[in-house]
């Protein structure tokens, strides 16, 4: 929201509607058609569409691994408050938790059983019967607390390598990609973002993010990471 009022001040303006298709004339894209019926001429467009990335892109004949997949997060208060806030802490199983404001503490894990489609339920039992029994055993403390809320959300998940698909889309001109996440692109917004920003204006990168160009979906060459929760 914060880069959003950001833009707005700047006199970026702000469109509330939804990309029903990229329109497109040969090799290179000519805009987007809107749900309401406009259509915005435009020779470059960015497809920053989260989880609908792989929906977006496919309405120009193009297929993206990437499949929204439901993500739940738990948000418990111990027992005993705790002295000072805790980093974030990942475990080989990939359970998380970290401190929240409130005296909270998040608490996740990726199952690979989530769902994949557009399911923003979530299941009490989850927590229950598999994270907090893991939780109580890593810090025998969280043995006794209370559970406050949860909610599910959706991960760009990169089917291929989940890791981000930056830069020029090869077979249309025209159209860039900021996707495929995974999870982790809250924390490398600022550096994508730029990166995207410098590959339209055609400047130099400040860092070159190249390794993640689209073509390795072409080509089947995945950039593997072992530390993707």
């Amino acid at each position: 929201m914060a880069y959003r009022a950001k833009a707005i001040a700047l006199g970026a303006p702000y469109i509330t509607d939804e990309v029903v298709k990229l329109r497109k004339s040969g090799w290179s894209l000519t805009g987007v058609l809107l749900a309401s019926g406009q259509i915005l001429k435009a020779k470059i467009v960015v497809n920053a569409a989260g989880p609908w990335a792989a929906e977006v892109a496919r309405t120009a004949g193009m297929e993206l691994p990437i499949s929204p997949t439901k993500r739940q997060v738990f948000a418990v208060k111990p027992a005993i408050p705790l002295e000072r806030p805790l980093p974030l802490v990942i475990v080989p199983s990939g359970l998380y938790f970290r401190s929240e404001t409130g005296g909270l503490i998040l608490v996740g894990r990726s199952l690979e059983q989530d769902k994949v489609g557009f399911d923003f339920s979530w299941e009490w039992s989850r927590f229950i019967e598999v994270l907090w029994p893991e939780l109580a055993k890593i810090v025998p403390a969280f043995e006794t607390l209370k559970l406050v809320r949860g909610w599910a959300g959706l991960y760009e998940l990169n089917r291929l390598d989940a890791n981000a698909l930056l830069g020029p889309w090869p077979d249309l001109q025209g159209l860039y990609l900021i996707n495929g996440f995974s999870g982790h692109g809250l924390q490398q917004s600022p550096a994508a973002g730029r990166y995207t920003a410098e590959l339209i204006l055609k400047r130099s990168p400040t860092l070159d993010l190249s390794c993640f160009s689209p073509q390795r979906i072409l080509d089947n060459r995945p950039l593997e990471e072992g530390g993707v929760v």
